[in-house]
């Protein structure tokens, strides 16, 4: 069965110590060392003739008939405090298939349901996995959860942090347009992104949000760095 792995919102390394320590809090320090550790890591071992999982932003890419997903996240009050933050990501020119599943990561993703669907005979929510009946061209996808992905850092900061986004199939990874809108808290202000704005990769910010749109191959992982404003 064919796979995409949209994998969102996850340190593996610090996974054993969230799920020991109920009910979750944003205070629960992400060191330094920790991100680096998460943005070097690489849980797959993929022997690519395509794209061997390198990321690799496509400047010059037209966008027209790629794979596509646009993901809304709101990071509110109750991010701040507990983690959580709300999300609804749409996909579109998903490749007509008899079978497929869109797979997050286990436990720092709740509440996943299909808000809406365009030439896709079924789709059933089971835990982590939303599997797909009978895709066919032009197939739209719409989902909405509530992600464990906001934390504190040891300097009082806060991190938003996605990822593995990557489109994958078989040996290979294969051009991904995302489109990545953050909504953010009055209360906080941003401070940097990683990746930082580059050609391929643009930031674009709003009052109280950022707006990303990139092409690109391989795995793209994220983190927005927020701080408190001082009242």
């Amino acid at each position: 069965m064919k796979k995409y792995y949209f994998t969102i919102f996850v340190v593996v390394s610090f996974l054993s110590s969230l799920l020991m320590s109920p009910p979750l809090m944003a205070k629960e320090y992400l060191s330094p060392e920790e991100l680096e550790k998460w943005f070097n890591s690489d849980d797959e071992l993929p022997t690519s003739k395509v794209n061997d999982g390198q990321l690799t932003f496509l400047i010059n890419n037209s966008k027209k008939n790629i794979f596509h997903s646009v993901i809304n996240i709101t990071v509110n009050q109750n991010s701040i405090d507990n983690g959580w933050t709300k999300l609804t990501q749409c996909y579109s020119n998903l490749d007509p298939v008899p079978r497929t599943a869109v797979v997050y990561r286990k436990n720092l993703i709740k509440d996943i349901e299909v808000l809406s669907s365009k030439n896709i005979k079924s789709s059933n929510v089971a835990g982590n996995k939303v599997f797909l009946q009978d895709v066919t061209k032009g197939a739209t996808l719409c989902i909405g959860a509530t992600a464990r992905n906001f934390y504190q850092n040891e300097d009082l900061s806060f991190s938003l942090v996605n990822g593995p986004y990557h489109r994958k199939f078989l040996d290979g990874y294969f051009p991904y347009h995302l489109k990545l809108n953050i909504h953010y808290s009055p209360k906080l202000k941003f401070d940097f992104g990683i990746p930082k704005h580059q050609a391929g990769f643009q930031i674009k910010q709003l009052t109280n949000s950022l707006l990303v749109d990139t092409v690109f191959e391989g795995r793209l992982k994220t983190e927005f760095r927020f701080n408190l404003i001082k009242q």
